[in-house]
């Protein structure tokens, strides 16, 4: 028979763990009003803006404050950077101003970018009129083909350059980041997944840019999400923010940062070794075999020796300027994850060497020559002809939904939750609106 002292311990313990194990979960976050959250992301920079904005809008001091201007701007109008302000119209606004359509309306807005100091002629695609929509923006860079936008315009002058933000509610933000990022042929369960992933990474970096104080102007690139509002919305891509609305993942009640790649070439990657940040359960990796049919699953690029001097020159000179760079020698993986993904490289010279992570590797690379290096799970040769041959696999950063692969499960008959599950282990679904 247990000793007095030894029951006593025996029920406490219980006691404990009856209670642990009765803990309420934590508390869900308060419904979000979609249509109140705004979504601020930065479209294009330029020294000359040509605005096309049918019907009455509104202008106003971007910091707050009673209208400057209300009624039609016509035509096509130019946008120029004034000082510190911007001349818009034939007017002058000090500081930054909003732009923003009035009453309940169809129609569209233009924008003609020319990079260069002169003028260069007006060129917009046809109007598109759709019951309810907002008003677009349409930005045609460097003679590429127009992208139209929902929302408002935020004008900002610096530099001399006129720097453009497209301010929408999230909804809208959506439709043009789905359409962008997935291609629309994609099965809808694929697409669905995506779009809750864009909800939940667009809900948790909002947020967490207000914990810190931060304006959270989102980027358009694939340095955050791919956004081309209007110009890539489908029916199949607007199903999708339409039929998973609201939802979102979280992790142990709270949104994390859902990230997200073309092809992981096999597996996932560990958050913490590919990207540097703490790789809870939902971005440890996971086997992948839904991606083997991609063009990305396994590559080979070729890099010549004066290309690859040249990124590593732009390298030193930004983080290492005291450095020199000689005749490059070698180049080497030195560190790889437990996944196989260089984590650091080796690049010797003639006058020394220095190590360079492979994620900052791969970005110098494609920033400059892209398609070159389209992961960090690759091995380096170089070649009799004196190039350096790249042999890989997969394509992005490899953490969290690989899309092909979420493609190629969605082709299987596998539904949208699964594939989250898949993807991110451990993560639930849960409504925010």
């Amino acid at each position: 028979m247990p000793s007095p002292r030894r029951l006593c311990e025996t029920i406490l313990i219980c006691c404990l763990l009856l209670a642990y194990g009765c803990r309420e979960k934590p508390a869900p976050p308060a419904p979000l009003d979609p249509a109140g959250v705004e979504i601020r992301v930065g479209i294009l920079s330029a020294e000359r803006i040509l605005l096309r904005m049918p019907g009455r809008v509104e202008i106003r001091p971007l910091a707050g404050g009673e209208p400057l201007y209300r009624g039609e701007l016509p035509g096509a109008v130019a946008a120029i950077s004034s000082g510190a302000g911007i001349e818009l119209a034939g007017m002058a606004f000090a500081g930054a101003v909003r732009v923003a359509p009035l009453g309940d309306r169809a129609g569209e807005a233009g924008v003609d970018f020319a990079p260069g100091a002169g003028p260069r002629p007006e060129r917009l695609p046809a109007l598109y009129h759709r019951a309810g929509a907002d008003f677009t923006v349409t930005a045609i860079l460097d003679g590429s083909e127009a992208s139209s936008y929902r929302g408002a315009l935020e004008l900002r002058a610096d530099d001399g350059l006129v720097h453009v933000v497209n301010a929408l509610d999230l909804q809208s933000y959506l439709l043009g980041v789905v359409g962008a990022e997935m291609p629309a042929y994609f099965e809808a369960e694929a697409l669905a997944a995506q779009a809750i992933v864009s909800r939940t990474f667009a809900l948790y970096n909002l947020e967490r840019a207000r914990s810190n104080a931060q304006p959270g102007v989102f980027r358009a690139t694939t340095g955050f999400q791919v956004y081309k509002g209007f110009s890539a919305e489908t029916r199949s891509t607007r199903k999708a923010v339409v039929e998973t609305r609201g939802q979102a993942l979280s992790w142990r009640g709270a949104l994390f940062s859902s990230y997200f790649h073309s092809t992981c070439g096999g597996r996932t990657a560990n958050a913490n070794e590919a990207l540097g940040v703490t790789a809870i359960a939902p971005l440890a990796g996971v086997a992948c075999g839904g991606c083997a049919g991609s063009s990305f699953y396994r590559w080979s690029s070729r890099l010549a020796s004066s290309e690859l001097e040249d990124v590593a020159r732009r390298y030193l000179r930004k983080n290492s300027p005291e450095v020199d760079l000689g005749a490059i020698e070698e180049l080497e993986v030195i560190e790889r994850a437990a996944d196989g993904r260089a984590l650091y490289l080796r690049l010797r010279h003639s006058l020394g060497s220095f190590e360079w992570r492979a994620d900052s590797f791969r970005l110098a690379v494609e920033a400059r020559f892209p398609g070159t290096v389209r992961s960090t799970a690759f091995t380096p040769r170089k070649a009799e002809s004196g190039e350096w041959v790249l042999s890989g696999s997969g394509f992005g950063h490899g953490v969290g939904l690989c899309q092909v692969g979420a493609r190629g499960m969605a082709k299987e008959g596998t539904g949208c939750r699964e594939i989250l599950q898949h993807y991110y282990p451990g993560s639930e679904l849960m409504k925010v609106y």
